[in-house]
């Protein structure tokens, strides 16, 4: 049964409370405690707030963790940086999917544990070169001077 107080689930009371606030406010973690009556931290608070963020998300309110302390509220400006920590965290995992790969002992595999490696090494190579292509291009679309925006472009 899911826990509602007065008909609403906690992590839509929870956003109703953030979204009184403005862009660059902070909401501690003992506020948002109080609000959703669950104690930080614990592993209901954490689901609670994770479903409060996606709420919040698809309105265009996007929370940055500030960590041991609760919350800032993403100024608009701000989002492309903060997505961008995101890709980067995925690049960062993906790289170490591709290290696992290459350290990996063929030489004590199976023929068929062989085979299965090389056809996912092979794609693991050309997956890393995209992805390295791709951060390159998103650290250089994110630039506040681009050099191909229409302004920066000498005539």
């Amino acid at each position: 049964m899911k826990e509602v107080l007065s008909n609403k689930k906690k992590s839509e009371v929870l956003a109703e409370k953030i979204k009184e606030l403005k862009y660059g406010d902070i909401i501690l973690h003992k506020q948002i405690a109080k609000v959703i009556k669950e104690h930080y931290p614990s592993s209901k608070y954490t689901t609670i707030l994770s479903k409060t963020r996606k709420l919040l998300l698809e309105e265009g309110i996007c929370l940055e963790n500030i960590v041991g302390d609760g919350y800032r509220l993403v100024m608009p400006d701000n989002f492309i940086d903060h997505s961008l920590k995101h890709y980067k965290r995925g690049f960062h995992e993906m790289q170490k999917g591709y290290d696992t790969l290459a350290h990996a002992p063929t030489k004590n595999m199976t023929l068929e544990g062989r085979n299965t490696y090389r056809r996912v090494y092979d794609r693991a190579i050309t997956l890393a070169a995209t992805m390295q292509g791709v951060s390159v291009e998103l650290k250089t679309l994110a630039k506040k001077q681009h050099p191909m925006a229409v302004e920066n472009m000498s005539k």
